[in-house]
């Protein structure tokens, strides 16, 4: 579509706001009602697709139902000379996307607004038994005055259509794919409810959790690989808040919330003081081990095997003698008490051997303390242990990103393949960070650098406080840090 262009007679076309997969976007002005609006146009090479059309069009009139302040309105669906089309609310921003890219890192309290609207336009639509299937930052637009508005719910089920192979429909969406869907299984809300997880990650890391050369090695990476943790990048970041991204994006979908309105009760708490000492959520999937047993495991031993035989053969000889010499052995049932004797004590044997096999082997925990998180790894994998949960704590002798403790402790004797919790040092000099919205830049800047943060400031246009005034702080008051390795930016007046 060109500029001045009409359709229907009603929406004039403006210009382009860009393309996508499936459709192309354009600001056009509605004629009849004298407002701008956003018009989707499916794609040309779809539009003869007659099922993409039809889910195109039974999508978009489902959500014209869903009336939320956190979704993008869809006024209308129509066709122009076989051109088919949906007019939406135009909103006047960027895409979420790209406002992370310009305003990371995000204060943790932002984050946690943002995610709120998106979670609340999600459960509504959830509510109607609509499912997103596609969400990821560049589906949520952002308005001049931070609010979040969900798009492109009607082409989300026609999107389905395409496949991993399509590289230009697909690449932007396989970074939020759960697991299930790159199975190839159907979505269900709680596939929404993953990728929900995956943009609260990228808002608290400024990246997603998996790249690769193409779609499919980043499906891949999706159903098989450990989503990274968050506070492995940040380590301010509160172990609450990590949860909500772990349980969100567990692979199993059992192990997720079971809605997405558990997911932001759970989400609206993840900075409170009484949920500091959380420890990392860990999938109940992957607490159950299953062992697998190899079937050679169970093979008889040949030499066992040919003693048994033998045993077998020498009785039913000796059974035979016993017959032909009955009336000159004084004791007939000797041999036969011997020869079951003889394979009881075999069976008692091949029991006591099973046991000996099958009983867990057992390692001492090698002593990690002092070095990092990286060394302390590999260490343990080399003694056949896991790393269970990283927690971190203040300590007056260990160094900073150093290992304090394990648990269990160190020399202390367990089964081999256990998950062994570490224990890293935050350094000596820990710092709880007042609440400083409505004081002093210049002071708190000056106090602050004097203790080893690094600070920033962002400049806001504001006529509601006075000059030189804090007005939002990165790093949530009550929190405990280490100031030279924490950065803090604040919003201050101007």
């Amino acid at each position: 579509m060109t500029p001045n262009q009409t359709l229907n007679g009603r929406y004039r076309i403006i210009s382009s706001l860009g393309e996508g997969g499936m459709a192309d976007v354009y600001l056009a002005h509605d004629l009849i009602l004298n407002r701008n609006v956003a018009v989707k146009l499916l794609r040309f090479d779809l539009q003869n697709d007659d099922k993409t059309i039809q889910r195109f069009q039974r999508e978009a009139l489902s959500t014209t139902e869903l009336v939320h302040p956190n979704i993008v309105s869809v006024y209308d669906v129509g066709e122009d000379n076989g051109i088919h089309y949906l007019v939406m609310e135009y909103v006047d921003g960027t895409d979420l996307k790209q406002y992370i890219k310009e305003h990371f890192p995000i204060p943790y309290q932002q984050v946690i607004d943002i995610m709120e609207q998106i979670l609340s336009g999600v459960a509504t639509a959830h509510a109607h038994d609509i499912i997103h299937r596609d969400l990821k930052p560049q589906n949520v637009l952002m308005d001049k005055k931070g609010n979040a508005k969900i798009s492109d719910f009607g082409v989300a089920l026609a999107q389905e259509e395409q496949t991993l192979t399509q590289t230009n429909a697909v690449v932007g969406s396989v970074h939020y794919l759960s697991p299930e869907q790159a199975r190839g299984h159907l979505a269900t809300k709680r596939s929404d409810i993953y990728s929900l997880g995956i943009i609260l990650y990228e808002m608290l890391t400024g990246r997603v959790p998996f790249e690769g050369e193409n779609a499919v090695s980043i499906a891949i990476k999706h159903y098989q690989n450990q989503i990274p943790y968050v506070r492995d990048f940040d380590p301010r970041i509160p172990q609450a808040l990590e949860n909500v991204v772990l349980k969100a994006t567990a692979k199993n979908p059992f192990d997720r919330y079971n809605s997405v309105s558990e997911m932001a009760d759970d989400l609206s708490t993840a900075l409170s003081v009484r949920r500091a000492e959380d420890s990392r959520f860990i999938a109940p999937s992957l607490t159950d081990e299953t062992i697998i047993a190899d079937a050679s495991d169970f093979q008889p031993n040949p030499k066992d095997v040919a003693e048994v035989k033998a045993i077998s053969q020498n009785g039913s000889k000796d059974q035979q003698s016993t017959k032909s010499k009955k009336r000159r052995n004084r004791h007939p049932l000797r041999k036969k008490i011997a020869f079951f004797f003889g394979l009881l004590i075999l069976f008692i044997f091949g029991i006591g051997l099973a046991f000996y096999l099958s009983f867990p082997k057992v390692v001492t925990i090698p002593n990690v303390t002092g070095l990092t998180q990286a060394q302390a790894t590999v260490v343990l994998k080399k003694h056949d242990l896991k790393v269970g949960q990283i927690t971190r704590t203040g300590d007056q002798k260990i160094d900073y990103k150093r290992v304090v403790e394990t648990l269990p402790r160190k020399k202390k004797q367990v089964q081999a393949g256990v998950a062994v919790n570490v224990v890293i040092s935050q350094g000596p000099n820990s710092y709880v960070v007042d609440n400083y919205i409505g004081n002093s830049y210049a002071k708190v800047a000056k106090k602050l650098r004097a203790k080893g943060f690094k600070v920033k400031k962002r400049s806001i246009q504001t006529t509601q406080f006075d000059r030189g005034k804090i007005i939002y702080q990165s790093v949530v008051p009550d929190q405990v840090v280490v100031p030279r390795a924490t950065t803090i930016s604040f919003s201050v007046t101007k």
